[in-house]
């Protein structure tokens, strides 16, 4: 095959850049730039030694593979993000211990459950806002321990 252009390739298909792309850049890579790579190398190949129907095949079979894989993950991602908040909002009620993001103890009763781009995160009745990853202790209140589960369950959450 003659050698192929890299007008129009990202940096990590093209070559251009360090020797040695990190695997950050190589993850980049979507799945019409890899059509797109297939694409000016099906343009450039040689007419006297043509790309064979065989790896012309694995490689669409390999930008099937991509795709897939890239929807699995998306899925994934949400599914993990819908446990969360499941998990969070079940503990609405209950005193929670953990850390802040200063590694500073951090505790109270979880009021509230907020969804960032930084994941779930459990408001608590002090105002302070914990993410679910930095909880250590999960407790029943001591409200609804000392007066019933009833009572704490009507009791309205701060504002």
């Amino acid at each position: 095959m003659s050698a192929i252009p890299s007008s129009g390739l990202p940096a990590a298909a093209s070559g251009s850049g360090s020797s040695s792309p990190s695997s950050s850049s190589l993850t980049s890579l979507t799945p019409s730039n890899f059509i797109q790579f297939l694409i000016t190398e099906m343009q450039n190949q040689d007419p006297l030694q043509p790309t064979s129907s065989d790896q012309l095949l694995g490689q669409l079979s390999q930008i099937g593979q991509l795709e897939s894989s890239d929807d699995l993950q998306t899925s994934l991602a949400g599914m993990v993000q819908q446990n969360q908040v499941a998990a969070a909002s079940s503990m609405i009620g209950k005193e929670v211990q953990g850390t802040d993001s200063n590694n500073n103890p951090l505790s109270g009763i979880v009021s509230s459950v907020q969804v960032t781009t930084n994941g779930v995160n459990l408001g608590l009745d002090n105002g302070s806002t914990l993410s679910m990853a930095s909880v250590t202790t999960i407790t029943n209140s001591t409200a609804s321990q000392s007066t019933g589960a009833a009572a704490a369950s009507t009791v309205p959450a701060p504002s």
